[in-house]
């Protein structure tokens, strides 16, 4: 099967990534002929959030880690998303295609074409089939060849919907969260009120508070596990956090508190008035 130039292109990119984040000091027999790959995909982030990405004036976001991990890596200043949606924008990274020979040009898809409106809009978008097909070949497939672990946790949505065929384990992962018997939205779980149903310190809560203040998250708890369990091969992990998207909720009232001061908004009127939910924006834009 031939693995399409543009996503060659990515892998070079991935395992090019990887090796520099190995210490420069570290003798060539040292490095890992197949070092562990962590492709994160992170829905509603900002690219200038993160303050490694800062160019104008300073995010009021606190992201020491991965600051951290830039200062040791490479960080990438012309890349752009293929797609302004989560869904057709995922398949092609995945895929190293154009999210229309993905077949997933939007977010959901997969209907027969109808006109956008009854009498104003009649114009009929062209049909597709609204997901990736299983057999395209993609970095999971890719990697598995290689003699890695694959896995994937946290968001999928390649198809009509986020449980619709296929699947991460239908076109190549190992292992995946989105499945029975996992929350696969992790800490981001609707929370009803954004003023209500904070992660505890309670020994049954399934967001239970870590030493450092931070919500449990599955997503993140699960990827860590993933390796663990692989420490004999080499890892690929498709890393795909909730953590951001919308809606804008957190389930640590601590950093909810300490951002809405920093920002000077109430915490109360943000969750119910839609000016102060305007301000809030235009001061984190």
């Amino acid at each position: 099967m031939q693995t399409p130039t543009i996503f060659t292109r990515i892998l070079t990119c991935l395992f090019a990534v990887c090796a520099l984040l190995l210490p420069v000091t570290a003798a060539e027999d040292q490095r890992p002929a197949k070092p562990n790959v962590v492709l994160m995909f992170v829905d509603d982030l900002g690219w200038q959030d993160v303050k490694c990405y800062d160019i104008d004036k300073p995010s009021p976001m606190e992201t020491p880690n991965l600051d951290a991990l830039a200062k040791k890596g490479v960080q990438f200043w012309n890349g752009y998303s293929p797609a302004p949606t989560c869904a057709p924008s995922r398949c092609a990274l995945l895929s190293g295609v154009h999210p229309a020979r993905a077949q997933k040009t939007h977010v959901v898809g997969g209907a027969p074409p109808h006109p956008h409106h009854d009498i104003g809009t009649t114009v009929m978008s062209p049909w597709y089939s609204g997901r990736m097909p299983e057999t395209t070949f993609n970095l999971a497939k890719a990697m598995k060849a290689e003699g890695y672990s694959t896995g994937h946790t946290g968001k999928w949505h390649i198809a009509v919907d986020h449980h619709a065929f296929p699947q991460p384990m239908d076109i190549g992962f190992d292992f995946t969260t989105h499945q029975q018997g996992y929350n696969t939205r992790g800490a981001q779980s609707g929370m009803g009120n954004r003023l209500e149903g904070f992660a505890t310190n309670a020994k049954d809560d399934p967001y239970r508070l870590d030493e450092n203040g931070f919500a449990t998250d599955i997503v993140t708890t699960e990827a860590i596990k993933f390796f663990d369990d692989n420490k004999d091969k080499p890892v690929f992990l498709y890393y795909a956090t909730w953590l951001v998207h919308t809606p804008i909720q957190i389930r640590s009232k601590r950093l909810l508190e300490k951002y809405c001061k920093k920002l000077g908004v109430d915490m109360a009127s943000t969750h119910s008035d839609p000016d102060s939910q305007q301000t809030l924006a235009r001061k984190i834009l």
